[in-house]
């Protein structure tokens, strides 16, 4: 049990150091800046946008893509802004209709509906259903108007729209490769300032691998006491079997970390549930990931049951399923996105002695497109026995009113930032629990 606890430790610190590393972005950043530079001019060339483009930037994991448009052919381009509009809508409406088992309404009946999602889009995709609306009517009539407000109204979201277009296609491409990369575009006037804070993400990055280098290598780490509280005797013995009738959760769509800990179930399912426990607050939120300004509220219903190795009399396992509880935290900043506050709520899916399970709702309405989706995560550990247990972390991202026009791009900036937050818990746990067995 002391080997496999040892083993299972190094393997979570691997895991940890080589997602801070940096030096395979680098690598990857001078690829794909090389695949993107002889990529996009065709792309856009095929949607009537004709450019130059140069790549005028790279430093380690990130690259500055400069890209001028010389000329657009608007009858090509509201022609296939319209097809691009009515394929994402006819996509949204097909999976929401299909969804089983999930609380899906179609949201697109009704001017109140149409209202309530005119006020959520951004201003690409007002651009974007404007545009597929003047497909309807003659070239000689939205030509004038589409140059007049390109050169004199809303010039940079024109340009910003000719880009964003093409950016399902780029990540299509990014994924087929196995690789997460998060894009930004922004006017020239912005890109200096862009370079300075990438610059210091990255040497703020450099300070942390070696921090977690220099902790790798020290046989006791700096904790902050037993977070994950006392040991239970029950999780010595043998591990339960299923309950008649129980099904494990399934995962959400993209599985972000499956791994073996050794700690107790029970003494895990307290510390990562109970509202007496500060070890995602404190061990993970506030050391691991530096978020700020933390706020938990309890469960709103068996919040001093919950987490616990035993229910009293008159409670059972199926009473705490449901339950919701709700917390907020500030996230720090990153050279694409500003510090944000995220909005999450718990909720438990599953609780008995073989396995729990609970999925989180996060709303980030601070950061680009926030009021457009929705990250849920889910967490489903199963009880191994001899004080050890399984943890599968998934993640999903929903979007209420419909996929917008870089969905590829926000489910890939969640997937890696999410698998980050997967990481830091799976490797906060084995070094807690291997620090106080």
């Amino acid at each position: 049990e002391k080997f496999k606890a040892a083993a299972q430790g190094n393997l979570v610190k691997l895991a940890g150091l080589a997602l801070a590393s940096d030096f395979t972005p680098r690598r990857i950043a001078v690829q794909l800046s090389n695949d993107l530079y002889r990529l996009l001019t065709p792309r856009l060339k095929r949607r009537g946008v004709f450019i130059e483009t140069e790549i005028e930037y790279r430093v380690g994991a990130y690259f500055v893509l400069a890209v001028n448009v010389l000329r657009v052919d608007w009858r090509r381009l509201v022609k296939m802004t319209n097809r691009d509009v009515l394929e994402r809508r006819a996509k949204w409406i097909k999976e929401a209709e299909s969804e089983e088992g999930k609380e899906a309404t179609l949201r697109y009946f009704g001017p109140l509906a149409t209202l309530v999602r005119l006020s959520r889009m951004t201003s690409i995709e007002v651009l974007a259903n404007f545009l597929a609306l003047l497909y309807y009517t003659h070239w000689v009539v939205y030509t004038p108007i589409c140059l007049f407000l390109y050169h004199f109204i809303i010039g940079e979201t024109f340009r910003k729209y000719f880009l964003s277009s093409v950016t399902d296609e780029i990540f299509y491409y990014v994924e087929r490769k196995g690789m997460e990369m998060d894009i930004q575009i922004m006017d020239a006037q912005s890109q200096t300032a862009f370079m300075l804070s990438a610059l210091q993400e990255i040497r703020a990055d450099g300070r942390e691998l070696k921090k977690k280098k220099e902790k790798a290598g020290a046989e006791e780490p700096e904790l902050l006491g037993p977070l994950l509280g006392p040991a239970i005797k029950e999780d010595n013995g043998p591990a339960p079997p299923i309950p008649d009738g129980f099904e494990i959760p399934a995962n959400l769509d993209f599985v972000g970390l499956e791994l073996n800990l050794q700690v107790g179930f029970r003494r895990l399912r307290w510390a990562l549930l109970s509202s007496d426990s500060t070890f995602i607050s404190d061990g993970v939120w506030k050391a691991e990931s530096k978020y700020d300004n933390i706020v938990l509220n309890p469960w709103n219903k068996h919040d001093a049951e919950i987490g616990a190795a035993k229910l009293p009399d008159g409670v059972k396992e199926e009473d705490l399923i449901g339950a919701e509880k709700e917390s907020n935290y500030l996230m720090p900043k990153s050279a694409f996105v500003a510090a944000n506050t995220a909005y999450e709520t718990a909720f438990i899916e599953a609780y008995n002695d073989y396995c729990f399970a609970f999925k989180k709702r996060a709303l980030t309405p601070d950061v680009p497109y926030g009021s457009t989706f929705a990250a849920w995560t889910k967490y489903v550990i199963i009880n191994t026995g001899n004080n050890s247990c399984k943890m599968i972390c998934s993640v999903e991202a929903e979007f209420p009113n419909g996929p917008p026009m870089i969905s590829r791009q926000i489910t890939s900036g969640m997937r890696a930032g999410v698998g980050e937050l997967f990481v830091k818990t799976g490797e906060t746990i084995q070094k807690y629990a291997n620090i106080y067995p």
